[in-house]
């Protein structure tokens, strides 16, 4: 499943990718339906533009209603119910969106904190930006937030 996120929704894209998502962001011209990226299998438009959706509409453009990222995630997840299944948490770079690849710990060790080398064994790194990531702090309530979002799909 690929999305094309409205440029002025960042953080939900970044969101996106962390679910594991290939998501691209786009400019979209609500005067000027037709720059709209045509059709594609399993490619969705996600914009806030109400206008844009009145203008254009089309099966795979989701307007979203909701301005907090959390909410957001909430709307699409039950836009497209096979969503939660689709998951691949953490295995994209919420920057840039390339899939992280696996790294050696002693290549790591080179290019993050000794106390980080010393206690981490598994480490990845973005090919586009190079960024190094590990499990940690961060990473547990990426998954909580993600876990939370799972319950509130299942209670509703």
């Amino acid at each position: 499943m690929k999305f094309l996120v409205d440029q002025t929704m960042g953080r939900l894209a970044k969101w996106l990718r962390l679910m594991g998502f290939d998501v691209r962001q786009i400019r979209l011209d609500p005067h000027r339906p037709e720059t709209l990226p045509p059709p594609a299998p399993e490619a969705y438009i996600i914009t806030g533009q109400a206008y844009l959706r009145h203008k254009a509409p089309r099966p795979d453009l989701f307007l979203v209603r909701s301005r907090d990222p959390k909410d957001q995630l909430t709307e699409i997840c039950r836009w497209l119910p096979a969503m939660p299944e689709t998951w691949e948490p953490l295995s994209r770079c919420p920057r840039c969106n390339q899939t992280l690849l696996p790294l050696a710990p002693e290549v790591a060790a080179d290019r993050v904190p000794e106390y980080i080398s010393q206690k981490h064994q598994q480490f990845f790194e973005c090919p586009g930006c190079q960024r190094v990531f590990w499990e940690g702090s961060h990473q547990r309530r990426i998954q909580h937030r993600l876990q939370e979002l799972r319950d509130r799909l299942k209670n509703t």
